[in-house]
């Protein structure tokens, strides 16, 4: 466990409970965990993760963005559900992205370039779900620790291992959370009516 490992550790799990407190100031937090983690995937020739990580960084800039204006009615952007039409949307997007990375990374010497093709098309999907306050957001995070886990461990990466368990175990309970906020906004509209 190098200090490189701490820092990213550190930086993201106190950016996932900001995300869950909706205080938009995490995608600060989540653009300098990127730029570390992105560096650390490098070294260790995951490159479709290291290109995610400087994915990761526009999506933050762009959810950050987001985040803090407020659209045309002068709202702030809330939690919502995914539309049938956004999950069509991204299940093609990501099946695009697969196999476009796939086709690149086979030749630059990433180490597994299908199963970072796949964690790379996904969480670059969750990542803009998340900009857009997207409930199940959440929840494709937390599915992704079925790959990036067992990946990791693979290449050694143990304390980054770790640290995708707990991601996932925050990823849950953000999810919750998120739709327990959900439900209590829905129901204080209601009542409004």
């Amino acid at each position: 466990m190098s200090k490189l490992d701490v820092s990213i550790f550190v930086i993201s799990v106190l950016g996932i409970f900001l995300e869950i407190l909706q205080k938009p100031i995490f995608w600060l937090l989540y653009i300098i965990g990127a730029v570390l983690l992105g560096y650390e995937f490098i070294i260790t020739h995951l490159y479709a993760s290291s290109l995610l990580q400087l994915i990761y960084v526009f999506i933050s800039i762009y959810g950050w963005y987001k985040w803090m204006h407020k659209d045309a009615k002068h709202h702030n952007t809330v939690i919502c559900h995914a539309t049938f039409e956004q999950w069509v949307k991204y299940v093609i997007i990501t099946l695009v992205m697969v196999a476009v990375f796939c086709f690149l990374l086979k030749y630059t010497g990433d180490a597994d370039y299908v199963l970072d093709s796949i964690l790379t098309a996904v969480c670059v999907i969750a990542t803009y779900m998340a900009a857009l306050k997207q409930l199940e957001s959440w929840f494709v995070f937390a599915s992704t620790i079925i790959i990036s886990i067992p990946l990791y461990l693979h290449y050694q990466l143990y304390f980054t291992s770790a640290t995708y368990v707990v991601f996932g175990i925050l990823d849950l309970i953000g999810g919750i959370k998120w739709l327990i906020d959900y439900r209590r906004t829905q129901e204080l509209n209601g009542s409004m009516i």
